[in-house]
């Protein structure tokens, strides 16, 4: 309730401006499937332009870091299962009526597609460009184009949520 009362101003606002502009909701990781459910059908009901899947995490499951009992949002490489997972799980429930921007933990070729293999229109990198700088995103793109052309997909759209089922 909560959030569509949230997404109703902020649609209602948007529709007063003079040149609307697209409303993306971004989520966290750390939502449960009931959770995930609730989010697909208010974001739906709302007309947003797309649902951006994910934010950072609270958990530091998994971490061997000396860092692991920091604080805050984690984000990066030990995102990347987790965040592909709810990915996949919004794609499922929003069977394509709906932009899904995958995001978190792709700093490869690799990663980038299997985020649009599970379901996203489009990826967003951060954490990695810290690390590599803006020549990450031509080797992305040119990575993507051989992993779009080796499985025999003429665009990104081919090949989004085509191997959903294998995050599920």
């Amino acid at each position: 309730a909560a959030l569509a009362a949230l997404l109703a101003g902020v649609m209602e606002t948007r529709a007063a401006l003079e040149t609307p502009i697209p409303v993306f909701l971004k989520i966290a990781p750390d939502l449960h499937d009931d959770d995930l459910a609730d989010v697909a059908e208010v974001a739906l009901a709302a007309g947003i332009a797309g649902i951006i899947a994910t934010n950072t995490t609270l958990s530091r499951n998994g971490l061997k870091s000396q860092h692991k009992n920091e604080t805050g949002g984690l984000s990066g490489a030990p995102l990347f299962e987790k965040s592909t997972r709810v990915l996949a799980r919004l794609s499922q429930l929003t069977d394509g009526k709906i932009p899904l921007v995958g995001v978190g933990g792709i700093s490869t070729p690799e990663q980038a597609y299997a985020k649009i293999r599970a379901g996203a229109s489009a990826v967003q990198v951060y954490t990695a460009m810290v690390y590599e700088g803006i020549s990450l995103a031509a080797r992305l793109a040119h990575g993507l184009d051989a992993l779009l052309a080796r499985d025999g997909h003429a665009s990104v759209s081919a090949a989004v949520g085509t191997d959903r089922d294998a995050w599920l």
